[in-house]
């Protein structure tokens, strides 16, 4: 464009010469070549400026037209990822839950089995001798009951198995050790009522203190692997 607007500065200071150079000519031959000279400069310089001025609208519409397109706007960010979980917490908060409920199964088959064994320290064996029929029966309907007390609780622990971790395994076979002991304790119990002669019961009554005492004693430990309030009893 710059190139343009010299030659057309070029054609109108040559026309403005010859104009002057027209004015100054002497002769009709030179006035009239002059003024010729002019003029045809002159116009030449007119069309040129018309060309120049016609060329520089199309090129403002097509630059119009040409025009790039915006840019398109950026993506928003993307969300921060929440924080990863504290696995090892988690997993100790599992434990910890899965400890304090397999306790809590396996104190509530202890506190059955302790009030089983309270129950049989009631049965006096040893002065059956000494009371009424009624009194004799009503001792040996309270054998059978106990020992039916005895073997539910015994299978309570073994549908409490499955919730108790591993973790409590030991107090869990201590705590099957101890209802063992105490349904050997109810079942000889119930058979003493049972027996034939004296040597019966004596072997019934010694089977059934030995269990009574054996089951209390594993009690016990149950209760402080546990941490029973109890668990002295």
């Amino acid at each position: 464009m710059k190139t343009d607007l010299l030659l057309l500065t070029l054609l109108y200071a040559v026309a403005f010469t010859a104009f002057i150079g027209a004015i100054n000519a002497r002769g009709p031959a030179r006035v009239a070549l002059s003024y010729f000279l002019a003029i045809l400069t002159l116009c030449a310089a007119v069309f040129h400026t018309s060309q120049f001025l016609a060329g520089g609208d199309l090129m403002h519409d097509d630059a119009v037209v040409v025009a790039p397109p915006p840019l398109p706007a950026p993506p928003p960010p993307a969300p921060e990822a929440p924080p990863a979980p504290d696995t090892a917490a988690l997993g100790a908060s599992k434990t910890e839950a899965a400890i304090s409920e397999g306790k809590n199964e396996l104190k509530g088959v202890l506190e059955a089995g302790r009030r089983v064994a309270r129950n049989l320290t009631s049965l006096n064996l040893g002065a059956v001798a000494d009371i009424s029929d009624e009194e004799y029966e009503s001792l040996q309907n309270r054998a059978v009951s106990y020992l039916s007390e005895a073997r539910r609780a015994k299978d309570r622990l073994t549908a409490a198995s499955a919730k108790v971790p591993p973790q409590l395994k030991d107090a869990q076979d201590q705590l099957g050790k101890g209802l063992d002991a105490l349904v050997t304790a109810a079942y000889n119990a119930e058979r003493f009522f049972k027996s034939e002669n004296d040597t019966e019961e004596k072997q019934h009554a010694a089977a059934f203190r030995r269990g009574s005492q054996e089951a209390n004693s594993t009690f016990k430990k149950v209760g402080t692997l546990l941490g029973s309030d109890d668990a002295g009893d």
